[in-house]
């Protein structure tokens, strides 16, 4: 039995999904909490098993996003069931295993999330982040660089992204940056908070996001040939892109959208 950290929220909106369904006969990764970390803790046992590891997990849930890659990196975790970004794991490279990406370079893009009495404030063809208070975490390398070029007015550190959909929805911060989803205004509602996407106008967040997998510990490279052979799998079945669309990360409905881009050689 091999322990795994997850995101609370994260772990039952994809047993939501899951349900009593066995792991490699989802093919439809659409539900009322379909989002891009809660499809991903799905692909990565299906690819898992796809690719010949038959793994027992136990998962302990919590808020683990700042200590993840600590734990990969010292051998106390086996691998992440949420993406991270190649720019925040290259650097690690010694110690981690890097998967081919789920998230292809070019293809993330954010919505600006406000509060619902503050949606209807802002104009897509003139907003400007310099304008707005925003909250984010140091701990997302891509987003946190992204926004310190786009120079909003303050920008605040917070571990905890419910905290921070809190911080907004009260009106105490005017944005955060979040993926797309399926709902309708793109809404993340949950006990004591609702965010709504500033329609018209998404943020490029232009880097790749990948599984990584624990070269210090035991299991950390026959998980990791079994994590890419199954990866192939999925990706040549479109059951990676189908999620992500099923989830509205991968979404149609934005494409269109005015994108406001930065020029940093992070990205280049």
């Amino acid at each position: 039995m091999i322990d795994i950290t997850v995101e609370t929220d994260i772990y039952f909106y994809a047993k939501d999904i899951i349900g009593k369904t066995p792991i490699l006969d989802i093919t439809d990764y659409s539900g009322k909490n379909a989002q891009r970390d809660v499809v991903e803790f799905i692909l990565i046992q299906q690819a898992l098993l796809l690719g010949g590891a038959d793994i027992q997990f136990n998962f302990i849930y919590g808020n683990y996003d700042a200590r993840n890659v600590k734990l990969l990196n010292e051998g106390l975790l086996l691998l992440s069931f949420d993406s991270l970004w190649l720019s925040a794991t290259e650097r690690y490279k010694d110690n981690l295993y890097i998967s081919e990406p789920l998230i292809r370079k070019g293809e993330y893009y954010a919505g600006v999330f406000t509060s619902e009495q503050n949606v209807a404030n802002y104009n897509a063809k003139t907003l400007s982040l310099s304008d707005m208070t925003i909250v984010s975490s140091k701990d997302w390398h891509v987003d946190w660089v992204t926004l310190q070029s786009l120079k909003p007015k303050k920008l605040v550190h917070e571990s905890d992204w419910i905290v921070m959909a809190k911080m907004v929805s009260r009106g105490w911060i005017d944005g955060m940056l979040a993926p797309f989803k399926k709902q309708h205004n793109f809404s993340y509602i949950g006990p004591d908070y609702k965010i709504f996407a500033i329609p018209n106008v998404k943020v490029a967040l232009n880097d790749s996001r990948h599984f990584v997998v624990s070269k210090k510990h035991p299991l950390g490279q026959q998980t990791f040939e079994a994590l890419q052979r199954g990866l192939k799998i999925l990706r040549d079945r479109g059951l990676i892109e189908k999620a992500y669309r099923e989830a509205g990360f991968l979404n149609d409905d934005v494409k269109d959208w005015r994108t406001i881009k930065v020029a940093d050689p992070l990205f280049d």
